[in-house]
């Protein structure tokens, strides 16, 4: 099924309101505090945080995440090169979640 030409415009406007905002997201630098990583489900979390130099936070994770504390930012930044799909700072978790003042 062929979208009507006079649609694309509008589908475009409404795909870059979608992406605009996840992309200022996951473009937020890792700072000080707990950082969220992304995991392959396939990927064992507890030993890619072990060889990564991070530490769990909490009693449970969910399947692809997981909240972890390193010793600097560039130590969690240095997760993605261990398997981590993304490594997202205290305050891109805030924005996904919709807190304020954080």
């Amino acid at each position: 099924m062929a979208v009507p030409a006079n649609l694309l415009p509008l589908l475009a406007l409404l795909g870059t309101l979608a992406v605009t905002p996840l992309a200022a997201v996951l473009s937020a630098p890792v700072g000080e505090g707990p950082v969220l990583l992304i995991v392959p489900p396939w990927a064992d979390a507890d030993a890619l945080l072990a060889a990564s130099g991070g530490h769990a936070v909490g009693p449970t994770r969910a399947p692809f995440a997981l909240l972890a504390t390193y010793p600097s930012p560039a130590a969690a930044r240095a997760a993605s090169g261990y398997g981590a799909w993304a490594v997202l700072g205290g305050e891109a978790l805030a924005a996904i979640c919709g807190a304020s003042n954080v």
